[in-house]
């Protein structure tokens, strides 16, 4: 298998950490990238994925894009450990939990990523918009702090995609200067018990690892 990923990707976060997680082996081909996003696209991307965007998978003359597509296909190729329930109601919830997360991250977390992170002139940021993410981030912490007091994962007692799709884009938007508060005290359990696992551990390594890097 071949992954195309950047580093600061949370849908690219997500696909590795699913590989990690079923023990896939897998080649990793990082794309270089500033702050305003990947500097070059190789064309063996553009051709298999018409948005450009990573991750992209290649797995023989499979090519796949979208990070659920290819967690969902990872999962059927290689069913354990499994990282949707079994069941079609349960399967169908964590779903719905997992898109929750990306449509966070593609949302909320992007305009405050795109005011924040791309602007390091606190000048030129536009506060309104800033707070209106922050209000909206907010509000998905209490539904997930709701959710987590019941149980231990996003979607049930294991760990599956939706707790990858979450993590990462409260990970971004911690470090955009909106963190969950005291009263997400499940939430911040559960962060804990997500950044424990070695799958996790190696991708915000990679993280934190391109943001010590990164110059403009």
């Amino acid at each position: 298998m071949k992954l195309y990923t950047h580093p600061l990707s949370p849908y690219a976060a997500k696909v590795r950490i699913a590989l990690d997680e079923k023990g896939l082996a897998f080649e990793e081909i990082a794309l270089p990238v500033g702050r305003q996003g990947i500097r070059s696209k190789p064309a063996e991307l553009l051709a298999a994925n018409p948005r450009g965007q990573v991750p992209v998978l290649f797995d023989g003359d499979v090519a796949l894009y979208d990070s659920t597509v290819v967690v969902e296909y990872l999962d059927e190729i290689a069913p354990e450990p499994p990282l949707l329930p079994r069941g079609a109601a349960a399967r169908a919830r964590a779903r719905l939990a997992e898109d929750d997360g990306d449509w966070l991250m593609g949302g909320a977390v992007a305009d405050l990523i795109a005011e924040t992170f791309r602007k390091p002139d606190p000048a030129t940021r536009d506060a309104q918009r800033i707070e209106a993410a922050a209000a909206a981030i907010s509000a998905a912490y209490d539904r997930l702090e709701e959710r987590l007091a019941k149980s231990e994962h996003v979607a049930g007692d294991a760990f599956g995609a939706a707790d990858a799709a979450w993590f990462l884009p409260i990970t971004c938007a911690a470090l955009c200067g909106v963190a969950p508060a005291e009263r997400h005290a499940h939430l911040a359990a559960w962060m804990q018990r997500v950044a424990s696992r070695p799958s996790v551990a190696r991708t915000m390594a990679i993280l934190t690892g391109a943001l010590a890097k990164l110059t403009d």
